[in-house]
């Protein structure tokens, strides 16, 4: 699998740059990713550009009938997909076979939008004169794909594009290489034509800076940190490219008086533990009413030490390894300064002895507002907390930070429910559940966690360019 996927072939790079694929949870070595050359590159995007002239002439219901055809297989190879999956990310396998699930469930819902695509017909103020809106293909578009839902986020940005008639390149993250080679043996087994989708594994600041400046790419969408987007925005700046940017979050949860706390409890640590809170719309700041506080606490505690930590191929495993060495000392960096600087350790609050990556489900109560564990993302599975006696300035504190993606609201008043949903300035209020991101509704960060957005209808249009055609008829 160590190898790139251009024009529907898979080829061998001519780079020496490569990286050791590791298994977070056992740390064996399972493969070697061989990254793209700038020549590579550059071929790919050529050969993308000329399959995309082609497809654009394609009516966009029979773009569909081409990307239905990776259905059956995504069913036929779901077991397989699921067990390099684990292998490369470290996930449990019932969530390896959950997101390939989700992402079959998106293909379905986006190709059925494939008859949905509108124009517009204006009345002119000038007799005999008519103002057509038409959507057009952007053209040639890139991905970048991170490691913590390589598949169904490899999806958000090819289904899309090949149904709006554009083609995609994508660079999958460095940890997560070798199930985005896998799916691409999908792509070349369905009907989709070739040079429609191309796959160039690299890093960030060769591969990625390139599909970000070079001139024939229209559209590029990364998801991933908030530095990243930031580079690729600005690097896209140089060719005037439309970008659509789903970056880091800081989800806080606000838990009234009036929360059923064992319903929020059940839905604040399975929004948490979700692949061992490596997700950007997990909980990472908890408020909680100062009346239910020690409840609360005594309730999430029960919740959390009940958690089976270890094997991802073990059904009766929780959550999984952290997907590298590096990413786990930055979890046990920001909860031991917490601890440094007074916050009240719960449980949990070390990394786990055993060959793996993995940490402990943690929970950090009395936290300062102002830091590193409260202010920044741990994507990890540790849960800060702070009390609050005013509904008011917890929705205010809980705005005050530079990341606008996912928030929680917890509480049985309809009242206190629609001011959060209306006060919270997230793109996303989750009110007495978990995060999910159904495939008919809309993804989108606020401040830097994004510009543009995924899924729906409205993720379909960021692929399409609009021509305003006035029309003389006298």
């Amino acid at each position: 699998m160590n190898k790139l996927f251009i024009n529907n072939q898979f080829v061998e790079s001519e780079s020496n740059d490569t990286m050791n694929v590791i298994n977070p949870a056992t740390e064996e070595i399972i493969d070697t990713i061989t990254f793209a050359t700038k020549d590579e590159v550059n071929s790919a995007v050529e050969k993308s550009k000329h399959a995309q002239l082609e497809w654009e002439k394609v009516p966009q219901p029979t773009r569909a009938d081409h990307v239905k055809m990776l259905i059956p297989l995504l069913e036929e190879h779901k077991e397989t997909i699921a067990k390099l999956y684990v292998q490369e990310q470290g996930k449990t396998l019932n969530s390896a076979i959950g997101e390939i699930n989700k992402a079959i469930h998106f293909i379905d819902y986006m190709t059925s939008q494939s008859m949905n695509s509108k124009g517009e017909v204006i009345q002119n103020s000038r007799e005999n004169e008519t103002i057509q809106l038409t959507k057009k293909p952007i053209g040639v578009t890139a991905g970048i794909v991170p490691w913590n839902a390589p598949i169904m986020v490899l999806m958000r940005k090819v289904i899309p594009a090949i149904i709006s008639g554009c083609s995609v390149i994508i660079k999958p993250s460095e940890e997560t290489s070798l199930i985005t080679l896998k799916i691409a043996e999908l792509f070349r087994q369905s009907t989709i034509p070739a040079g429609l989708i191309q796959i160039v594994p690299g890093k960030g600041e060769t591969v990625g800076t390139q599909l970000a400046e070079h001139p024939d790419i229209q559209l590029i969408s990364i998801t991933g940190s908030m530095r990243a987007g930031k580079s690729v925005y600005a690097k896209s700046a140089q060719t005037v490219k439309k970008v659509n940017l789903e970056l880091g979050g800081n989800a806080p949860v606000i838990v009234t008086p009036n929360a059923n706390l064992n319903k929020a409890v059940d839905y604040i640590v399975a929004a948490r533990i979700n692949n061992a809170g490596q997700v950007c719309t997990c909980p990472e700041r908890i408020f909680v009413h100062h009346d239910i506080h020690e409840t609360f606490i005594n309730k999430l505690k029960d919740k959390m030490e009940t958690l089976n930590v270890g094997n991802p191929f073990d059904d009766q495993t929780d959550f999984g390894a952290i997907i590298n060495q590096k990413q786990l000392a930055s979890i046990d960096e920001k909860v031991q300064k917490a601890i440094q600087n007074g916050a009240q350790l719960i449980t949990g609050g070390s990394i786990i002895n055993r060959s793996g990556y993995f940490y402990e489900p943690t929970i950090l109560d009395q936290v300062s507002p102002d830091d590193e564990a409260f202010k920044e993302e741990i994507f990890g599975p540790v849960l800060p907390i702070i009390k609050y006696s005013d509904f008011e300035a917890a929705i205010e504190h809980a705005n005050h930070t530079n990341a606008g993606l996912s928030s929680y609201i917890f509480s049985e008043d309809l009242k206190e429910v629609m001011t959060a949903t209306e006060r919270l300035k997230f793109g996303e209020v989750y009110a007495n559940c978990e995060a999910e991101e159904v495939v008919n509704g809309y993804h989108a960060g606020w401040r830097e966690s994004g510009i543009g957005g995924a899924d729906g209808i409205r993720g379909l249009e960021e692929y399409y360019n609009t021509t305003v055609s006035y029309i003389r008829y006298d």
